[in-house]
């Protein structure tokens, strides 16, 4: 049964930018946007998107702005219909996000964005907010907008598994005083987008089987690390993880290539820093920007150093951060 009244409320969402220590990079099943391997990811305070959502009777279609710019965006409008039909709802919504991550850069505004949105509509469908990573229906919804998008459900250190594609904690936010260097190279969004650059590494690139094969090894390694707090080894399979995401699309035909001259430059900076007796560990995502694992007191000198790279757009110190949260709005 479908409600064509308007609900009662407006409901907005903030969530996170999550950051893949151990990668995924391709899908097992492309119309359910399922996860070729499991992957594990630090939430951030900070960087992130709010948006809100309300259903209108008064709307004859579905009505998105991001950033105060109207846009016209398949994958909300999928997002928003398979919310009506988990709530029963026939009404178009309205949709206000605001991001304070660069879009569609390599910097998982995807993932912040789907997480919030899909919040968002839930709560503005009038169901049930509280512990979102714990509904499966919710989980699935916000999955198939990003397929990291779940992990941002959840704060600090997460799992996402890939026998269900659900979502589970590993350290809280607070359980571990870590830090993410952001060293951002450029500021305009990526040539080929995740998705189909996904697509074109698995169908294209020798690498790829291999490196789907040894994934769970660097999964239980993670694992482990984590559970004894042992940064330099999170940081040597996160390094590890990234390293062998980016070989699969070097080696693809033709080649994927996502990082730029000043990455190489920042890795070396990094691997620099670690000769000095500094732990820290790099990971770059589909795109040029570098990020880096520390501990929280060690954030401020690697920043520092990071900014004497020639040609950077920004340096940023990031830490870890809560799940997504909704809010009624009255």
């Amino acid at each position: 049964m479908t409600r064509s009244t308007p609900l009662p409320r407006a409901c907005a969402a903030s969530a996170g930018v999550n950051f893949a220590l151990v990668k995924y990079w391709g899908k097992r099943d492309a119309a359910l946007n399922l996860p070729a391997v499991g992957s594990i990811s630090l939430t951030l305070a900070g960087p992130g998107t709010r948006t809100t959502v309300a259903f209108d009777a008064a709307l004859d279609a579905d009505h998105f702005t991001l950033d105060g710019v109207a846009q016209a965006d398949a994958g909300v409008v999928g997002v928003l219909d398979a919310v009506r039909a988990a709530a029963g709802v026939d009404l178009r919504a309205r949709v206000e996000s605001q991001n304070t991550v660069a879009t569609a850069a390599g910097l998982a505004s995807s993932a912040s964005g789907m997480a919030a949105l899909g919040l968002a509509a839930w709560g503005a469908a009038g169901l049930p907010v509280e512990a979102p990573a714990t509904q499966p229906a919710l989980v699935e919804i916000v999955r198939r907008g990003s397929g990291s998008a779940p992990r941002s459900l959840l704060g600090g250190l997460v799992e996402l598994r890939v026998d269900d594609a659900s979502v589970h904690p590993l350290a809280a936010a607070d359980a571990w005083p870590l830090a993410i260097v952001v060293a951002r190279v450029g500021r305009g969004p990526k040539k080929v987008k995740s998705r189909p650059g996904m697509t074109h590494t698995a169908e294209t690139s020798p690498y790829y089987a291999p490196w789907i094969e040894a994934h769970p090894a660097d999964l239980a390694a993670a694992r482990a690390a984590i559970a004894a707090r042992d940064l330099p080894a999170l940081g040597a399979v996160m390094e590890r993880s990234t390293l062998r995401m980016h070989a699969c699309m070097w080696a693809a035909d033709p080649p994927l290539r996502y990082l730029q001259g000043r990455t190489l430059d920042l890795m070396d900076a990094v691997e620099g820093l670690r000769d000095a007796g500094v732990g820290a560990w790099y990971t770059m995502d589909a795109g040029p920007h570098v990020k880096v694992l520390c501990a929280a007191d060690d954030a401020p000198r690697i920043a520092a150093a990071l900014a004497q790279v020639p040609g950077l757009a920004a340096v940023d110190v990031c830490h870890p951060g809560p799940g997504a949260r909704a809010e009624v709005l009255p």
